[in-house]
């Protein structure tokens, strides 16, 4: 095996490992809520009433642990990212201008999938997160309108986020 041959391989390798990670976090979140709900209406019809005691300190424990799980995910979204541009950097250089027409447009939806990426993680989340700490350092009654914000800011990258699963599974299709 040549070098070309071998970086070309390594490219390939980086590129199906940042799409899985792109592709299968939103499928493994979806999956996984799924089954919290099953488990949670199967929990409520066998056990009753001790459930409702455990209820407010078990919401506290769960909101960390999925904070603590965002964090890992956003980790490992991160890393993905590095992975698909190392992976398409070193293929147009293996390439060269060669590349054929499917593999430009692949490049193209990596592209828009880690600026996607880049505007929900730099813009949007920062901007949540500040709407909801100003929310919190406000009385009762002026916090709705800096809770709606954060809200609707949550919204904006949960868009963002499907835009780049659809992005992934353009870029899996055409690769």
């Amino acid at each position: 095996m040549s070098l070309p041959d071998f970086f070309l391989e390594v490219s390939r390798v980086f590129i199906g490992l940042g799409l899985a990670v792109f592709i299968g976090v939103p499928l493994a979140l979806l999956v996984g809520r799924k089954k919290k709900i099953f488990l949670e209406g199967k929990e409520e019809e066998g056990k009753g009433a001790p459930g409702i005691f455990l209820e407010g300190g078990k919401e506290k424990v769960q909101k960390e642990s999925e904070r603590f799980d965002r964090e890992r995910l956003g980790r490992a979204k991160f890393v993905a990212a590095g992975a698909l541009l190392l992976g398409v950097l070193l293929e147009t250089q293996v390439l060269g201008s060669s590349l054929p027409p499917r593999h430009v447009w692949r490049a193209v939806s990596i592209f828009l999938l880690l600026a996607a990426l880049v505007s929900a993680v730099m813009v949007v989340l920062p901007r949540e997160r500040y709407y909801r700490e100003k929310s919190l350092t406000l009385e009762e009654d002026l916090r709705p309108p800096w809770v709606s914000r954060a809200d609707a800011a949550r919204g904006r990258a949960a868009r963002l986020d499907f835009f780049g699963f659809l992005l992934a599974l353009a870029a899996l299709v055409l690769g």
